[in-house]
Formats: structure tokens, sequence, C-alpha cells
């Protein structure tokens, strides 16, 4: 089917770093519609030309050639989508790409835009009729939000609220890139295709789960939004809850959207609510030295830049089992993991496994191996399943996925709305008792793991912090 893919904000770094590298990739590889065109919209005065050649300056390409075919499905529009000045050339603009197609296309908007201009940007495409359906076809408009989705529940329901005015549920693609990342996808197939493992994923079994996002860099140039942010609401909220309903999620009957929506739906609403008492005991907020110099910070700033919390989920699967989520900037290096810890079994040597992913995508099993010699003596051993190295194939970046899957209409990897409130459920009351200074905010040093109340909080559970494996899969 023919397709005109929208891209608001087409000069700003998402498009810059994410959205033209992953569509410049799927047409090298010939994954776009036959008939598919870009127009890419913003507020900075350019012709197509001026454009396609600020890209060609911005993206990585070592063959300029292809390229030069890529760039030929681009056109670029001056325009305001908050202030509603110039959205009349993108209708045309549509409606000429109709006529050369010769068919009603299929309209994604991407809106890579300021999440404070999101509810005007709805509004004034449905003021300009961009969100109806031509008349010959009955495939409805999509659109892409990015998060933040809001920044606390009543600010997501308040977006939603009018976004909803425009477009349903089955016509809205919630993007949380880290559900695109190949190993994300691959818990699935580790979980509900080995069945080695379903008997032991449950509380008997394991003792605690610790899932780690952490960066080597600071706030660099978001320092205005961080600042208002947080790396509770920022990380936490979403991708570390996502990671979390995946790993704890009961198997569906089917893997289409609905279903797997569901299931994540049931576990996440299972996600215990921490009462202010809690909150202050099972909760670490730090800020790293050096924080408050950064560029556009307020220089009396308490906004945390590293971030732990201490969940559980009540059920009968998982009641019992601690879930340790910890986030933050300045850290160690830059790595996405989740750590399976089993019990221990007399050897005092715990098995766990290592979902790592990112930098180098893989799963690590630590395993007790008898040393060679003529005592018996344990040791831990590591196995390891390396992505680069067990497949052929290359690996599809997340973008790449899931904007397919926005051309297929598939909305298995993306969230709904029910869902990021539930986020909001959990995340709302640990942010109230954080604006009243409960817990004292930490300090750590970069190039750390992060402050030592970490540290404290997970030892007086008798655990230790498992770090991640920076060198895992690493060729």
């Amino acid at each position: 089917m023919a397709t005109v893919f929208v891209i608001f904000g087409a000069t700003g770094d998402l498009s810059k770093k994410r959205i033209f590298p992953a569509l410049f990739k799927l047409s090298k590889n010939n994954l776009l519609p036959e008939k598919f065109k870009i127009i890419a919209c913003a507020r900075t005065k350019h012709t197509s030309q001026e454009f396609r050649e600020y890209l060609l300056e911005n993206l990585e390409i070592e063959d300029k050639s292809t390229f030069t075919n890529f760039s030929k499905l681009i056109d670029y529009l001056s325009l305001d989508i908050a202030e509603d000045i110039n959205l009349s050339n993108l209708s045309k603009a549509i409606d000429n790409f109709e006529k050369q197609a010769n068919s009603c296309p299929q309209k994604i908007f991407y809106m890579a835009v300021s999440p404070q201009i999101l509810k005007k940007s709805f509004e004034n495409l449905g003021k300009n009729g961009l969100h109806i359906s031509c008349k010959t076809h009955t495939n409805t408009p999509r659109i892409i939000i990015e998060k933040p989705f809001g920044s606390n529940l009543k600010s997501a329901q308040d977006i939603n609220s009018t976004l909803q005015k425009y477009f349903s549920e089955e016509q809205i693609y919630r993007i949380d890139h880290y559900l695109g990342k190949e190993t994300v996808q691959n818990i699935f197939a580790f979980r509900f295709a080995n069945e080695i493992f379903e008997p032991v994923w449950n509380n008997k079994y394991i003792d605690h789960v610790q899932i780690t996002t952490s960066e080597y860099i600071g706030v660099e140039k978001r320092g205005e939004y961080y600042d208002k942010t947080g790396a509770l609401r920022d990380i936490v909220q979403n991708h570390l809850i996502q990671l979390m309903t995946l790993v704890t999620m009961e198997a569906p009957k089917s893997f289409n959207a609905a279903q797997i929506k569901n299931k994540k739906l049931e576990i996440i609403k299972k996600i215990k609510k921490l009462t202010p008492l809690e909150v202050e005991n099972s909760t670490v907020r730090g800020q790293y030295d050096g924080y408050l110099g950064e560029e556009k910070i307020n220089p009396t700033s308490q906004t945390e830049s590293y971030a732990l919390v201490k969940l559980g989920i009540q059920n009968n699967r998982w009641d019992g089992v601690p879930f340790y989520l910890r986030t933050g900037k300045k850290l160690t290096g830059k790595v996405t993991s989740i750590i399976i810890q089993f019990k221990e079994k007399g050897h005092k040597i715990p098995n766990h496994i290592t979902i790592q992913i990112q930098p180098n995508e893989g799963i690590g099993i630590e395993l007790a191996a008898k040393k060679p010699g003529l005592a018996t003596e344990l040791e831990p051993v590591d196995m390891e399943f390396c992505y680069k190295t067990s497949f052929d194939s290359d690996q599809p970046e997340a973008y790449e996925r899931l904007l397919v899957d926005v051309i297929l209409g598939d909305q298995s990897l993306f969230l709904s709305q029910e869902i990021i409130e539930e986020s909001w459920r959990i995340i709302d009351p640990i942010e109230k008792v954080w604006q009243s200074g409960k817990p004292k905010l930490a300090t750590y040093k970069p190039g750390t793991w992060g402050p030592i109340e970490a540290e404290d909080l997970i030892g007086k559970d008798g655990r230790k912090w498992l770090q991640p494996l920076l060198t895992i899969c690493k060729i």
C-alpha cells in the first residue's frame, strides 16, 4: 500500500539520531513499501534539497549513492504544528503524493516533538482534518508518540483525553524503544520456548531480580528537560517497569498484540504500590558530583540522576521475590541488563542468569562446576549466548523493527494507555515522597555504580549487587 510518513520535529535529535537512520537502513534493505513518501516537517526554514544535504552531513553514511536513492523519498516542509502555521501545505503535499501514487496512501504521523506541545499538536491535526482517512479506503491514519507519556497519572490521562478525540487506541503507537531490542524480544523465546526454565521461574527457586540501566554520560544537552523530570520518571516509570513485566508475565495464549498487552497489564496491576514509609526504606535517590554545574540545571536542584526502587509482585508466582530496579547517569558504563538470581542450595555458589540488552546483546548463565584436580572443589563458570556470533543475519536496530511494525499495523511491541496509567500509579506515590525530601538525596562520584546508600539498601536484605557484565559477548 502507498504510505506517507510524516515526521514532525524533523530537525531534532531524535529524528537525526534514531528515526532517519532507521528509515535509511530500511530503505537500503528494501523493507519499505514500494510507494513511500517521507514528509519532514519542522519550524526551521529549509528547502527540500537543503534538508537532504543536512541529513547527509549528520547521518553516518559510507555509500553516498545509496543515500541518493533514499533522499528522493524525502520532501521538507517548514511549518509549526503547535501554532497551526502552514499545516495546510502538509495537506496539499499529501494530496499530491496521492495523485502521484494513484492510490489513497496510509498516513503515519511521527510526533518527534516536545511533550509540552503535544496537546496543541493533536488539536491542530484534527482542526486540519489530517486525522481523517481517505474516502476510498478504511485504513485510518496512525500516530506515533514518544515518551514521556505525561509527568504523572493526571497529565498522562489529560494528554490521552485530547489524543483520543481524534485517534482511536488502534491508531496510536506509543513507543518504548527498549521493547524493540532483539534481546528483549528474545525474553519471550527464552522463557516460553525452553521448557527447562518454566518449572524454576517462580518464588520457590528465584531469590531476587536486579534490573539495571546505567549510562556513563551525564545530562549533556538535555539539562532543561532532565532537571524537571529526573531518573525515576525518565527511566524507571517506562523502561525498567516494562522490562520487569516481560520477565514476570504469564505466557499469552497467542503472541498477538492484544494477548501480550493483557498479560503485561495483569502483572503490572499486581506490582505493590509503596506506602510513604516503604518509600523511605525501599528506595534511594542520588545525584552525581558535578550535576549542579551542568548546562541549564538549577544550581539548587534536588533532582535525582540516580534512582533505585525495590518493588514486589503480589501473586502466587512472585510473592516474596524482591525486584531491584536501578538507573543512573555518570555510572561505570553503558549497560542495560536483567539478572535473575536463584536461591542457594548449600554449595554457596548461587546460580544466576544475565539477560543483557546493551551494549552487546546476549544471555549469560553462571553455573557451578568442579574445579580440575583431585579435590572436589566447586567454582563458578560462565556460559554465554551472543547474538553477533550465533547468527549470520544482521540484527535490526530497535527503531527499524518498531517502524516496520507501525507500517504493518502491528501493535505488539507498543504500550497501551492502560499500561502507562498503571505505571504512573506505581511511580506517583514514590515521587510524592521524594518531593518532600525523603529519603535524603545521596551523592555519588562519577564512574562508580552509584551512592553507597544503594549498597546499604540491598545489603540489609542480606544480598549484594551482581555487577552487569560489561564484557559479556565483547568481540
